[in-house]
């Protein structure tokens, strides 16, 4: 029989079945490769169709193998939120990736690791993905606290590390003299610590004129470094720091609420900075504003929950809080992104009350790679909603007021969609189209992900960069961001409003 001439269609189906499923296994392949070596030295049918067998399959049907993309976030206590927000996102990400094709030859999976929120948690989601022999990379943690306990074993093993929103700086070596990077395969899209310590402090100091500041430090369970960073910095700058207070972890029941709250009345500062969590700082707010006085307080991106205005209610209006990630509505290029992760996940009420379900368009048409796409406004809404290009208004005034009417709700409605996407959703979808992209780089062409395969996608990461939701994607040779950004809010009506971004 002529070579040339050998198909599928020529193939016993024992011989393709018996081939394919051990296919599929590398100890399986590399016996299919001596038997083939071996049968191939006598020419004969059953070696030319074990040949053909072997060469994919032919066009009728090509092996498509499997990368998993991880993703550790709390999924579920106080902060399930923001954990399933960047779930969803980096889930967003993946299904565009399959739909388009974006790995020639691999379809990616998502692995999803609850880490709690603890550093229990991230030592046993880090040594869940380590044990995934599919694993190409993994987005998160969230927390510096989980990081410092899970990077360990996830550069150990070599595996691609891209978090939306740790921010303590001995992650990427800051601080160390000489500066060393401890782990080589880990990047972050957020800035550090130290740059939101002295954004914070020129602030206060240089702009609201503040010379006389408590810290309220919620060491060691949040912002382990942060409130002493503020301090030294504020300090720097002229300000008198007269007490620092130290709590331990978040409870709000116990002895420190009250004693804290005495002690700052006694120290009359006019600025309280707060790096605690949410639940503290909200009872914390209350108490300070029931005493009647006027004190301006600041706090870290801990407090950027609803559990804190709900806590302090109308006593927060006025603070201020920052925040190293920029929110949807901030964001030029993260139109796109909030449409259609609206439409996937829901978002907030139309005009006729109906939402979008969880779950819809998810396979739809409109989602694609922007990579080159021109940046649209965070207010971005579907085209079917604007009038034609070269479309004037109606003749009519009242046919032109509704128009205008439907174009001003249509508007409110991208506004307040884009409003209810947290922040680092934006951030893990462009660290999951980090890793996307640089695994479209190395995969193609691999039979497996392996130690090569993860080296290589490291690398492909520090040296890439991409327009992304959230801005320019690229890292330094530590692995930090190029473009960090520090966002001013304040908050009003138990809403927080970003007031200002420094790049």
């Amino acid at each position: 029989m002529d070579r040339a001439r050998v198909t599928l269609a020529t193939v016993p189906r024992w011989i393709g079945e018996w081939t394919r499923a051990r296919w599929h296994t590398g100890r399986g392949r590399a016996i299919l490769a001596a038997i083939v070596a071996l049968i191939l030295a006598v020419p004969s049918g059953l070696g030319l169709a074990l040949a053909a067998a072997l060469d994919g399959g032919g066009a009728d049907a090509p092996v498509t193998r499997v990368a998993a993309l991880g993703v550790m976030a709390p999924l579920s206590g106080d902060l399930s939120a923001d954990g399933t927000s960047v779930r969803n996102a980096v889930a967003l990400a993946v299904d565009e990736a399959n739909e388009s094709g974006a790995i020639p030859g691999w379809r990616l999976e998502l692995s999803t690791r609850d880490d709690l929120s603890r550093p229990d948690g991230g030592a046993q989601a880090a040594d869940a993905f380590v044990a995934n022999d599919r694993l190409i990379g993994v987005v998160g943690p969230l927390s510096s606290l989980v990081a410092k306990v899970a990077l360990p074993t996830l550069s150990a093993a070599g595996i691609p590390v891209v978090s939306p929103s740790n921010a303590d700086p001995i992650l990427t070596g800051v601080g160390t003299d000489p500066r060393t990077r401890p782990y080589p395969s880990y990047f972050r899209l957020a800035g550090t610590d130290e740059l939101q310590a002295r954004v914070t402090a020129e602030y206060a100091v240089r702009t609201l004129g503040r010379r006389r500041i408590v810290i309220v430090d919620g060491e060691p369970r949040y912002g382990t470094t942060l409130g002493g960073r503020f301090a030294v910095r504020a300090a720097a700058l002229g300000a008198t720091i007269a007490a620092a207070h130290q709590v331990q972890g978040d409870g709000v029941d116990g002895s420190d609420l009250d004693t804290i709250a005495e002690a700052i009345e006694q120290e009359a500062p006019d600025l309280v900075y707060v790096a605690t969590g949410a639940a503290f700082a909200g009872k914390l707010r209350t108490r300070l504003a029931a005493t009647g006085a006027s004190i301006q307080v600041m706090g870290s991106d801990a407090l950027l929950q609803q559990r804190y205005t709900d806590d302090a209610k109308s006593a927060a209006d006025g603070d201020l809080i920052t925040s190293l990630l920029v929110p949807p509505t901030g964001l030029p290029a993260a139109g796109a992104f909030v449409a259609d992760y609206s439409e996937r996940f829901g978002g907030p009420a139309d005009d006729d009350g109906s939402t979008t379900p969880s779950g819809a368009g998810s396979t739809s048409s409109s989602r694609r790679h922007r990579d080159d796409a021109t940046p649209t406004p965070a207010t971005r809404t579907p085209a079917a909603i604007h009038a034609p290009a070269g479309s004037h208004a109606p003749a009519d005034p009242a046919a032109a007021r509704r128009q205008q009417a439907a174009h001003d709700a249509t508007v409110e409605l991208a506004q307040r969609r884009a409003e209810a996407v947290p922040a680092a959703a934006a951030y893990a979808y462009d660290a999951a189209r980090t890793i996307i992209r640089a695994a479209a780089a190395v995969l193609p062409g691999r039979l497996a992900v392996d130690v090569a395969a993860r080296h290589d996608v490291v690398a492909a990461i520090g040296r890439g960069s991409f327009a992304g939701v959230t801005g320019p994607v690229g890292f330094d040779r530590w692995g930090d961001t190029r473009t960090p950004s520090v966002v001013l809010y304040t908050v009003l009506g138990g809403r927080f409003v970003a007031l200002t971004t420094w790049t």
